[in-house]
């Protein structure tokens, strides 16, 4: 699945100049209980995982925070910090997914739907290192994901900030069915051979994060990804006969803290 609420992911974090290394991936500011950042912007991606093609949709840049304890922004969902320290932040998560378009002729669209899950985060100095696992709760994926990551950020200056981050997502085999299987009335419709996946790492990933500040209320939000899809993933017919292992995105965009 192309992760398209979280292509902003962690742009809109950070916002203000940290003072210290630790202060980079703290979403914790001054100026009262509620923060709030708005804004715009557009990706180019893959329809699908393992599409060889690409399209343009619109993204929107939402960061609603209050207290440090509730959270509701595209690129984690609505959570809670039920557990956080300076260095430690965990809870629970409610999300959503925008499934896939574009399939081959003959293959199952995936629609839009809802997914609960956890997160687990631990951040020192320049490192952040993070795992988020998700469960479809409703629509038309079924299974379980989960996204590992560890990322180094810095200032280069006080306007740009620089994140890269290695990643890899696992699914479940329920997951792995519903994005890159194929059943016998697709492999009749589409021409391509019935495929069963098992549970595996869907993929491994670099992303390269980087914030422009224009002043203390503006940024130019900046997102370029790179991912490989792996084991089965990589055999599904929709990738092996119709597409691609190597899956690249670019995000632009804008926001506006207030």
């Amino acid at each position: 699945m192309i992760e398209r609420s979280v292509l902003m992911i962690a742009l809109v974090l950070g916002f203000s100049v940290p003072a210290t290394a630790q202060d980079l991936w703290s979403s914790k500011r001054d100026g009262g209980d509620w923060w709030v950042t708005l804004g715009a912007g557009a990706t180019v991606q893959p329809p699908y995982d393992g599409s060889d093609e690409f399209e343009f949709l619109p993204l929107p840049v939402v960061d609603v925070r209050y207290k440090d304890i509730a959270f509701l922004n595209s690129a984690e969902g609505l959570g809670w910090n039920a557990y956080k320290t300076r260095n430690v932040r965990v809870g629970p998560v409610l999300t959503y997914y925008l499934g896939n378009s574009d399939m081959p002729t003959g293959v199952d669209e995936v629609d839009y739907g809802i997914q609960g899950g956890a997160f687990a985060e631990f951040a020192f100095d320049y490192w952040r290192f993070d795992a988020r696992a998700l469960q479809s709760l409703a629509g038309d994926a079924e299974g379980l994901q989960i996204n590992f990551g560890a990322a180094y950020g810095t200032r280069i200056n006080d306007d740009w900030r620089v994140v890269i981050r290695p990643n890899a997502t696992w699914y479940n085999e329920n997951e792995m069915k519903t994005y890159f299987g194929i059943n016998s009335k697709e492999a009749s419709s589409s021409g391509l051979a019935e495929f069963s996946p098992s549970a595996s790492f869907k993929d491994v990933a670099i992303d390269l994060d980087v914030t422009y500040e224009l002043s203390r209320n503006w940024s130019i939000l900046a997102l370029a990804r790179a991912g490989y899809l792996l084991g089965d993933a990589a055999d599904s017919p929709i990738v092996d006969s119709a597409g691609t292992e190597l899956q690249f995105t670019t995000s632009l965009g804008f926001a506006y803290h207030f």
